[in-house]
């Protein structure tokens, strides 16, 4: 046994004998004897300068400050014992970490892993969203899901959605300023922007433009987000033409949020990549079988 006086043991062997009000009892319930749990009590009494128990022939009755205390024992006991439990619980639980960006986090993989929890409730799958398109990787993160082009990944990499870009807004917008003909014509309307890409990684305003042939890229007014649900939000009510890639905003196009601005769409050979370390664990291999299967049946 411990030495220390109001460790956790000792607390445990106070709430049991608080519990039985019985000494003989409670030794039995701890598997001590009764003379060393007699002796703890008086220890604990001591320390503290109170009498915890009254004596009686028959068994033990707490006193006012021995029930203080049980209550204040019982509570962090049963804390502490929650937690415990749910430590073991996490550390049998196998547990996948993915990450991407927050586009894909939020039109593409929140769906996927939603569905994919409820069939499989005993694997973990925790969703890391970065800002940036090309995060660090991390022994930490499972699965990378990353934007960009082929060369831009590390090691091994399975394509999921290639880049393919068309010009979307609120059906209202379209009604109320287009029909839009040709992708000139969205030169004369507020065009919605997505900041943060100096490298130049996905389609921007600019080279939309320039991929589509037209050489003029100055719009009459524009508005920036930095996050591309914003960008779609802004579109969805009404406030302006954004840019729309395809396998992110498909369900958006399908109940009608949002429609084309106009028809054309343009490819690249970047896209959203799936990255998996060699020799991956069961958990590993059946999240990313599950993702790549999911969004084959959405392209």
């Amino acid at each position: 046994m411990s030495t220390n006086p109001l460790d956790v043991g000792c607390l445990r062997l106070f709430e049991q004998t608080a519990r039985h009000q019985n000494l003989t009892r409670a030794a039995e319930a701890l598997g001590v004897t009764q003379p060393a749990l007699s002796y703890r009590i008086r220890q604990i009494e001591e320390l503290l300068g109170v009498t915890l128990f009254h004596r009686r022939h028959r068994g033990l009755a707490l006193t006012r400050e021995g029930e203080v205390l049980q209550r204040a024992v019982s509570q962090g006991l049963e804390s502490l014992d929650d937690a415990v439990n749910s430590i073991r619980q996490r550390a049998a639980t196998p547990t996948v970490r993915l990450i991407t960006d927050f586009a894909f986090a939020t039109f593409r993989l929140m769906p996927l892993v939603a569905r994919f929890r409820r069939e499989h409730p005993a694997i973990d799958v925790q969703i890391v969203a970065t800002q940036s398109l090309l995060p660090r990787i991390e022994n930490e993160h499972d699965l990378p899901i990353l934007f960009g082009a082929r060369s831009d990944m590390p090691g091994e990499a399975q394509l999921l959605i290639p880049e393919r870009v068309t010009t979307v807004c609120s059906s209202a917008f379209r009604g109320r300023r287009g029909p839009f003909a040709s992708p000139e014509q969205l030169l004369d309307v507020p065009l919605i922007h997505l900041e943060g890409d100096e490298g130049g990684r996905w389609f921007t305003w600019e080279s939309w433009f320039a991929a589509a042939g037209i050489a003029e890229h100055a719009s009459a007014a524009s508005l920036s987000f930095n996050t591309y649900t914003l960008a779609i939000q802004a579109a969805q009510s009404g406030q302006g033409v954004a840019l729309g890639w395809h396998g992110l905003i498909d369900d958006q196009l399908a109940s009608g949020t949002i429609v084309q601005a106009c028809d054309l769409a343009l490819d690249s050979d970047r896209g959203y990549w799936l990255l998996q370390k060699p020799a991956s664990p069961p958990e590993v291999e059946l999240v990313a079988e599950t993702l790549v299967r999911g969004l084959k049946r959405t392209r």
